[in-house]
């Protein structure tokens, strides 16, 4: 399966660019991501939020993954059916839920997506 080398999203085969990076899909990433190092801490129901999430960890320096765990992830996204995942580093966890409740006190990201 293809990846994204830009957030390291996994996509289905039919898949050749990432839609949210628009960067063409790489065969493997250059560096082993292992996932049993990264912790699943926030959950937003689209990718236009999922963006919001993204850059606010990028500017910050925190690296993330993004695991859709839509039944069918190719569709498009329709309001809440989208289940779009953010994982963080374990050591960087308490630094991202502070980012992120921040961003929410101050309305940078809506009450829609959930800490896990």
């Amino acid at each position: 399966m293809p990846f994204c080398p830009q957030c390291l999203y996994e996509y289905r085969t039919e898949v050749k660019a990432c839609p949210e990076c628009k960067v063409d899909l790489v065969e493997e990433l250059e560096e082993k991501v292992s996932t049993e190092d990264y912790i699943e801490i926030y959950m937003v129901s689209n990718r236009m939020e999922a963006h919001v999430v993204q850059t606010l960890l990028q500017e910050s320096g925190i690296e993330f993954l993004v695991r859709d765990i839509r039944m069918f992830p190719v569709l498009p996204d329709f309001g809440r059916r989208a289940r779009l995942r953010i994982a963080v580093p374990r050591n960087k966890e308490e630094k991202a839920r502070k980012i992120l409740q921040e961003a929410r006190s101050d309305g940078a990201l809506t009450v829609q997506g959930t800490f896990l």
